[in-house]
């Protein structure tokens, strides 16, 4: 009888999409996809808008037509490539067949409505599901800023800090506001303090705080200006959301209190290491080690070591590559480190490579000693060893396609000369240095894209995969296509001598 109604009033009223969008939402209800699916995409010709377009796309995909959905929402994006519920509407299309290709449109999400909690979840699932730990910490924290009372949110932290050997310890850096704070205020030495001051300060819930702050107001004004007061003060200002104003607080207690406890030093560390000052927040956290707080000090070393690492990657770097790899859930970036050593020109590859990925790195040295005179490296290749070896270790490397990468890495490493920063590099290169088509550069180039590189240099004769990628993923790229050895290492050499590139 509605189906019934509805279908009449698409007769008396055809120029408007409120009956024709009724009808589809019926007709998808009964299950009835391809129906709805035609009167949704009329309605949406008729400026149905969002509705329209949001049942076209489930209906065309519950009728096995997602090529089609994906046609239509990749029409609506080059149109508003701002709107996050269209990247929602993507991430919904994609997470099932393809993660990593969803997990762009949640990052695209996240960019044009960053207050959007949904999208900074949808984020957060898919780097779980690609296991992109590294790309999931920020999310985390965005998601936690927005919902700090989300359990889920609090152990997936954990879980990405152990995937990156974080201890859990360190999981207060990636917390909210006021738990950060509480966490700072259960210090051993925070405890110790407020005892011996007269403050008894709780360590659980906001209304803890909020005591605190009370006791602070009517306390004595000898207890106003003890170290445990000036700690309290400071936190409390990280609470009530002035970062800036905790900082200055905390750094004035910690000169005008040389001898104040350690976890002034373990939360000024803590604000430098989010600034990026790793060297001074180290020395802080030496100090705090020697005040009582050596467990938490500790605790922060795995994290500074991760920062550099990360931080290293932002600048030029000899023998330093991100190779492009393919598994079964999608593309992966390996970090390759290459050194020449003293030696009688032998190669070492090391970092779990299976035999075609040893493969790779013989026919990459072999094509380095072969052209060593046109590529300038003269004796050098006889006079030392060559060691590749890929950082992250937990991963196993097999394939022919990290030839080109090992051939630059080492070619950086015989000829000191920089490699720049967030390269990644795919393509199997020949005994004469030929670069030759690869497999999977969809999924490599994604992961590229999502791993933060910059620089991808690709064999020319996978122009054809690369014209198939997302804007998404090539508008944030610099592409570049060769066919030889010689002509990869003129242009990454280019890229580093350009003015303004950055060194070490």
């Amino acid at each position: 009888m509605l189906l019934t109604e509805l279908k009449r009033a698409v007769v008396l009223r055809p120029s408007e999409p409120s009956p024709r969008l009724a009808l589809a939402e019926a007709l998808f209800q009964e299950r009835d996809f391809r129906g709805a699916g035609e009167h949704a995409r009329r309605a949406l010709d008729l400026g149905g808008g969002e509705a329209a377009r949001r049942l076209l796309c489930g209906a065309l995909t519950r009728d096995g037509r997602k090529a089609e959905a994906l046609r239509l929402l990749e029409e609506c994006a080059r149109q508003a490539p701002r709107d996050p519920a269209l990247r929602a509407e993507f991430v919904t299309l994609l997470e099932e067949d393809r993660p990593d290709d969803a997990l762009v449109h949640a990052l695209e999400a996240t960019e044009a409505a960053p207050g959007d909690l949904e999208a900074w979840r949808a984020m957060v699932r898919l780097c779980e599901r690609t296991n992109r730990p590294a790309v999931a910490l920020p999310a985390l924290r965005r998601a936690r800023a927005l919902a700090p009372e989300d359990p889920r949110l609090a152990e997936a932290v954990l879980g990405a800090r152990a995937a990156l050997g974080l201890p859990a310890s360190t999981a207060m850096l990636d917390a909210p506001p006021a738990e950060q704070a509480m966490q700072a205020l259960a210090l051993p030495t925070a405890q110790a303090a407020f005892a011996q001051a007269g403050l008894a300060v709780g360590t659980t819930g906001q209304g803890a705080l909020m005591e605190s702050k009370r006791r602070l107001v009517v306390a004595s004004s000898a207890i106003r200006s003890s170290a445990a007061a000036a700690f309290l003060r400071s936190e409390l200002l990280a609470w009530e959301g002035k970062p800036s104003a905790q900082v200055e607080a905390a750094r004035r207690a910690a000169l005008e209190l040389p001898d104040a406890m350690g976890a002034i030093a373990v939360r000024l560390g803590d604000q430098l290491l989010e600034a990026g000052a790793l060297d001074e927040a180290q020395a802080h956290y030496a100090r705090a080690a020697k005040m009582g707080e050596g467990a938490v000090a500790a605790g922060r070393e795995a994290e500074l070591s991760e920062r550099r690492r990360a931080l290293a990657r932002d600048f030029d770097g000899m023998g330093r590559v991100g190779v492009l790899g393919w598994h079964p859930r999608g593309g992966h970036v390996s970090p390759l480190e290459a050194v020449a050593v003293p030696g009688r020109g032998v190669l070492r590859c090391s970092g779990r490579v299976g035999p075609e990925g040893q493969e790779a790195a013989d026919v990459a040295f072999s094509v380095l000693r072969a052209r060593a005179p046109a590529l300038g490296l003269g004796e050098l290749v006889a006079r030392y060893d060559l060691h590749l070896h890929y950082t992250d270790t937990e991963v196993g490397k097999d394939g022919l396609s990290s030839g080109l990468a090992l051939s630059l890495a080492g070619l950086s490493a015989y000829a000191q000369r920089p490699l720049p920063a967030r390269l990644a590099v795919t393509g199997e290169v020949t005994l004469s240095g030929e670069v030759r088509p690869v497999g999977g550069v969809h999924e490599k180039l994604v992961a590229a894209y999502l791993e933060g590189m910059r620089i991808v240099v690709h064999p020319r004769r996978n122009l054809q995969d690369v014209a198939a990628l997302p804007p998404e993923v090539t508008g944030r790229l610099r592409l570049v296509a060769v066919d030889t050895l010689d002509e990869a290492w003129r242009v990454v050499r280019a890229t580093v001598d350009a003015p303004g590139a950055t060194r070490r």
